[in-house]
Order: structure tokens, then C-alpha cells, then sequence
């Protein structure tokens, strides 16, 4: 179905839904105005003789109010206009984008302070690559690649008042049961698995594996030796103990490292890969502080290129490999007998 967008009227439900997103607004706006009068103005400014920190915060406060307004202007044209988009089309594509920020405050005369962690997600939906739609996480989760889709949303706010998938991406239960007939304790598709000589481009999938994952820990394994180990050669015996967890953090990596080096050297040995047939279920790209490629099968999600994420397509049967001795999954193999790389396997996560 190609992408298809055009204009019309709010029902009275949606434009019910429309007043109450205007009204949580207008509170939220005055429970910010009443934060300001009580806690900052009657508490602050009111001892407060220079006049040159009120009105840094002033142009603060008036630039937050623009912001503010400008939010809300779509939410009063929502209601004043009454219109909305019909989106109708096919997912081309989607994306979870994951922003992490740290933030710290002092605790002013008693030397006490805080730190935490943020993080924002912000999932997104392409149609034919024309359009980029910003929705919420349950239509996100609910919406496959491929999937053809009807999304009402409103013409300013963009706020989303209808959806529903028209047609599901081609693949089936069937077809899954087809390639995985069996099922574990927990109702989970079992795949169906073969055991296989390994070739000279699966040894090398491996070996540039076991270095990615070595050298992504190497830098770490070396600043945290030269914090542990440094102070014994200066005599510095005391540091050391001082500096006790980051001792353990240094054993933890280089604990990795070795087992990284001492599994490729048993995949080596045994020569042996396991291969099993998966369905491709969905796709997204993931973007932000980590980056990647996944592709959802239907019994994991697996990190890849952007080169082989742009020739699977939902519903291709893939040939995953999977090492026998350690258990890594470092490839898949399409329809047209072509081995790509896997980065890094992810955990199912079922929808």
C-alpha cells in the first residue's frame, strides 16, 4: 500500500480528547506558576537585594514560557480548527531513539549532593521513507515492518486520536510452527538445529568477533592496570587497597578478554557450527548514545550491518549460525546464499 495522507474533520470523540489535552495543559501551567509564586519568589527574591540574579532567572522563565506556548498553540489550534491527518501506507521502517544524560547537584552548606541518570526514548515510524511519524511506545511495540496501518493524528499537536493495522506483515503462525514445530516449557518455539563443518568465512566471522569484542575491553583493561598496578611500582602499596573496586572491575575485564580468547581457541578446535532456520518478524534502527541495526526473528532479536538490515525484509526465512562450543551467534545466511555478519545478539523480547 503506498503512503497516502490527507486532511479531515475530528469526530466528537476525538475532539473530546482534544479539550482534555488542552485542559491538562492549562493545569500543568498553573501548577508551574504556583511552583514559581510560592516556592521561588515568596522564599527567594523576597530577601534577595540584587537585582542582577532576578532577572537572569527572569529571562529564564520567559524562555520557558516560550516553549511552553509554543506546545500549547497545537493543542488550542487542535481545538479551535477541528482538523486532523489520515495516514494510510506501509511501514517501511522503524526507530528507537535512546538518550542517556547524567545530571549532578551540590547540596549548598552541608557538602551533600546527588547525582542521577536520565533517559529518554522516542519511537518513530517510516512510510515509504516520505514520512516520519513520532508515536508511543504500545503502537510502536504493536506495529511490525511491513504491517499496512491507518493512524489518525492531529494536525498541529500531532497527537495521536486513532490507529489499526489494515493488513500484518507477511509471516503467519503457521509458518513459524512450519520451521519451529516444537515448543519448550514455557510455550517458546524451539528451532529446528543441524550440525555443520565450518568454512573459511565462518572462521573468519569468529576471529573478527573475538577482536571486536577484545579490543572493545582492551582500553579499559589498560587504564584500570595502570590505576591497580601502577601504585605497587612506586610503592604505593596502600592505593591499591583504597582503590579496591576498580581492582575487581580490572579482574572482571580481563576475565572477559581471556574467556573471549580461550572460546575462539575451542571453536577453532571443533570446527563445528550449529544452523537453524528463524522467521524475520520485524526490524528497527536504534539510535542515540548506542547505535545499531536489530532484527526481530521469532525467538531473538540480532544486531547487524546496515548493509545485510536493508536486504532482509519481513517474512525471509534466514539461516542463523551459531558457534558449538561458545555459543556465539556470529552469522545468518538469506535466500540468495549470501553470509552475513551478526555484531552481537540481543535477548528475545516478546511483544
Amino acid at each position: 500500500m503506498a503512503y497516502s495522507e490527507f486532511e479531515a474533520d475530528l469526530l466528537p470523540e476525538e475532539l473530546k480528547k482534544a479539550k482534555l489535552n488542552l485542559i491538562g495543559v492549562f493545569v500543568f501551567m498553573l501548577i508551574f506558576f504556583a511552583f514559581i509564586k510560592f516556592f521561588f519568589w515568596d522564599n527567594l527574591f523576597s530577601d534577595m537585594e540584587d537585582i542582577i540574579p532576578i532577572i537572569i532567572f527572569g529571562v529564564f522563565i520567559l524562555l520557558f514560557l516560550a516553549l511552553l506556548f509554543y506546545i500549547m498553540r497545537g493543542f488550542v489550534l487542535d481545538f479551535i480548527k477541528k482538523k486532523k491527518f489520515i495516514l494510510t501506507g506501509t511501514i517501511t521502517d522503524k526507530q528507537i531513539d535512546i538518550t542517556t544524560s547524567s545530571s549532578s547537584s551540590g547540596g549548598g552548606r552541608s557538602g551533600t549532593g546527588g547525582s542521577g541518570t536520565t533517559t529518554k526514548r522516542s519511537y518513530y515510524l517510516y512510510f515509504d521513507d516520505k514520512k516520519k511519524l513520532s508515536v508511543d511506545f504500545g503502537i510502536y511495540n504493536k506495529m511490525s515492518v511491513g504491517s499496512e496501518v491507518e493512524i489518525h493524528y492531529s494536525k498541529y499537536s500531532q497527537s495521536i486520536f486513532q490507529n489499526r493495522v489494515i493488513t500484518e506483515a507477511k509471516f503467519s503462525e503457521d509458518k513459524i510452527k512450519a520451521i519451529v514445530p516444537e515448543l519448550d516449557r514455557d510455550n517458546n518455539f524451539v528451532p529446528k538445529q543441524r550440525e555443520l563443518q565450518m568454512t573459511r568465512e565462518d572462521f573468519d566471522l569468529i576471529k573478527k568477533k573475538r577482536n571486536t569484542e577484545v579490543r572493545s575491553r582492551l582500553i579499559v583493561a589498560l587504564i584500570l592496570g595502570w590505576v591497580v598496578i601502577g601504585p605497587m611500582f612506586s610503592g604505593l602499596w596502600l592505593l591499591p587497597i583504597l582503590l579496591f573496586p576498580f581492582a575487581i572491575w580490572w579482574f572482571i575485564v580481563i576475565r572477559k578478554m581471556v574467556k573471549y580468547i580461550l572460546d575462539y581457541r575451542k571453536e577453532v578446535n571443533s570446527g563445528i557450527k550449529i544452523v537453524y532456520s528463524e522467521l524475520v518478524i520485524d526490524k528497527f534502527r536504534q539510535t542515540g548514545n548506542t547505535s545499531g541495526f536489530l532484527i526481530q526473528t521469532n525467538s531473538q532479536m540480532l544486531n547487524v550491518h546496515q548493509e545485510s538490515y536493508d536486504k532482509v525484509n519481513i517474512g525471509d526465512l534466514i539461516m542463523v549460525y551459531q558457534g558449538k562450543s561458545s555459543g556465539w551467534i556470529f552469522g545468518f545466511m538469506t535466500s540468495n546464499n549470501k553470509l552475513y555478519e551478526v555484531r552481537g545478539g540481543v535477548k528475545p523480547k516478546k511483544k
